[in-house]
């Protein structure tokens, strides 16, 4: 996630430009551009999103790689048979499925990942969303699931 810094003080910067405007077309009483800006507002956050996710999707992904390797590697058959069914450099995994050899299906971020997933679907797929995202929020939440996927 090593983009993901930049992503976040880009994303930052822009939005407080943005808020500003928004508070500048308020107090000049013009109601109609401060709506205009605040739709501009929730578009610039969907696209940071999708942005941000990218970075997470890919470390999903090498984690993925990663513990499919560890466990095709194991010293022991018993160990590595079931893992001998994945190509780490290819598992054809549904995005569900890689998320759960990485990370504890029982978890509540395993669940908030999955949630997170369907707005990056809802949003890259063209379906724009009416409500907001608190990127900060979200990127704060990247970096906890980041830090609890299992590589091995």
């Amino acid at each position: 996630m090593k983009g993901l810094p930049a992503i976040a003080a880009s994303h930052e910067r822009i939005d407080a430009f943005l808020g500003n405007l928004r508070d500048s077309c308020e107090a000049a009483g013009d109601a109609e551009e401060r709506d205009r800006v605040a739709r501009e507002q929730e578009l610039n956050d969907q696209a940071w999103f999708v942005l941000a996710w990218g970075q997470l999707e890919t470390e999903i992904d090498d984690a993925c790689r990663d513990a499919i390797q560890s466990g095709r590697s194991h010293r022991e058959w018993r160990y590595r048979r079931a893992w001998s069914l994945f190509d780490q450099d290819n598992p054809r995994l549904s995005f569900r499925n890689r998320l759960s050899l990485v990370l504890d299906r029982n978890s509540d971020l395993w669940r908030r990942t999955l949630e997170l997933y369907e707005v990056r679907n809802q949003v890259a797929h063209g379906e724009l969303r009416s409500e907001g995202i608190d990127v900060s929020t979200v990127i704060e939440d990247f970096y906890r699931i980041h830090a609890s996927l299992v590589r091995d």
